[in-house]
């Protein structure tokens, strides 16, 4: 039966950060010995150091974990370079297996993942949940959760979240016990038959009625050509602002969406889940992390922050709902770099995170990794998704 405890900090000599980190989370056990660390960590540490100074204190401990924009632990967000979050467990290595690649641009993210799946699988069969942490540049994403499913099967239970950097688009990082990968994406399977999950995920836009596109020209995370004509130029124009207006100034206030079967609307909360363009192209075309075949229809959506507010609160109620007394031994969230300072002031991020967090802790804080990602996978409808703009909560409980 695997454990779990959590801890994070803001200290910024890397290997003083992971020892404060272990000894906090890991208080009141008889030492430091673990069997996994998850790591989540701003850009700023030095990632050898973290990883050596794991090893050091907990040599038998398996390691994985990625960058992200900023991290949320159990006392809430950080979004400095130096910020570090850690998921410590302990429990029999029969019951959770790692794998890890170093991606390129055009890597076919379906058989990749699926390669990886079937590494996991063979190393444990018994494998219920993986915790997937893709990196920015791997697209389309979905295709890759499409390539976990092939090997594990529609019902599979994934989660996590996009590794990314400090929002600049140069390059993010994973790491698999010793190794710092350069692009690098992870997976975690779990198989401890006594955990049980519920997850939720939720967005805070509205669609902006008339303003419908059909998707005439596409492959598979690009979209080239809405209505007939580039695509990028029909979104600028839908929105009224120049063509020169880059894809950092729009995802914040605007996305795309896609209508979801009748049955997912009262779980999410929503008719529409959200994607946003990752870049643009010198054809206008416009890189997305989801695939989306020609003839799809798509509607412009706009920020709605009340909506984003109510829509947390109705998320954790939901998960009460679920859970219906019971306490959770573990969460692992991911919110979109854009619910972070990329988009909110200091108050409104924190607001959001409390609202998460504080009633889940009525008895006393539960171990929690979080970070700010550059996408969010939650299950949907008893099928893993990919999310954008949104937070996504998957909490473990038995």
């Amino acid at each position: 039966m695997l454990k779990f405890f959590s801890a994070s900090t803001r200290t910024v000599i890397s290997k003083k950060a992971m020892a404060e980190c272990l000894e906090n989370a890991l208080q009141g056990e008889p030492d430091l010995g673990c069997d996994l660390i998850i790591i989540h960590t701003g850009m700023g540490h030095n990632f050898n150091d973290l990883l050596t100074e794991a090893h050091r204190l907990s040599p038998k401990a398996r390691i994985t974990g990625c960058t992200g924009a900023g991290i949320i632990g159990k006392n809430g967000p950080d979004e400095s370079l130096k910020a570090l979050a850690i998921m410590v467990v302990k429990g029999p290595d029969t019951e959770f297996a790692l794998s890890a690649r170093s991606t390129k641009a055009d890597t076919d993210s379906y058989a990749l993942c699926a390669e990886m799946a079937k590494e996991l699988k063979e190393t444990n069969p018994g494998i219920n949940m993986i915790l997937f942490l893709p990196q920015a540049f791997l697209m389309p994403t979905d295709r890759g959760i499409d390539g976990i499913k092939s090997v594990f099967g529609s019902n599979i239970a994934v989660f996590g979240g996009i590794s990314m950097d400090n929002q600049k688009g140069v390059n993010c990082y994973g790491f698999f016990d010793s190794q710092v990968i350069e692009r690098g994406m992870v997976m975690a399977g779990f198989a401890d038959p006594t955990l049980k999950y519920v997850s939720r995920v939720n967005h805070g836009f509205n669609v902006i009625e008339g303003l419908t596109f059909e998707v005439t020209k596409s492959v598979p995370g690009r979209i080239y050509e809405l209505n007939g004509r580039p695509a990028w130029k029909v979104v600028t124009e839908a929105l009224g602002i120049p063509e020169t207006t880059s894809t950092v100034e729009v995802t914040p206030i605007a996305g795309l969406a896609r209508e979801l079967p009748a049955e997912s609307w009262e779980e999410y909360g929503s008719k529409y889940i959200l994607f946003v363009t990752m870049t643009k192209n010198d054809d206008n075309s416009i890189n997305v992390s989801v695939t989306c075949k020609e003839g799809t229809r798509l509607w412009l959506t706009k920020r709605d922050e009340r909506k984003m507010f109510e829509g947390v609160d109705m998320m954790v109620k939901k998960i009460l709902a679920d859970l219906d007394g019971k306490r959770p031994v573990a969460v692992f969230h991911s919110d979109c770099v854009l619910r972070g300072r990329f988009s909110l002031n200091q108050v409104l991020k924190e607001d959001i995170i409390s609202r998460l967090q504080t009633p889940l802790f009525t008895n006393g804080r539960i171990p929690w990794l979080g970070m700010y990602s550059a996408g969010e996978i939650g299950m949907l409808n008893g099928e893993a998704c990919l999310h954008q703009i949104t937070s996504s909560l998957f909490v473990m409980y038995r």
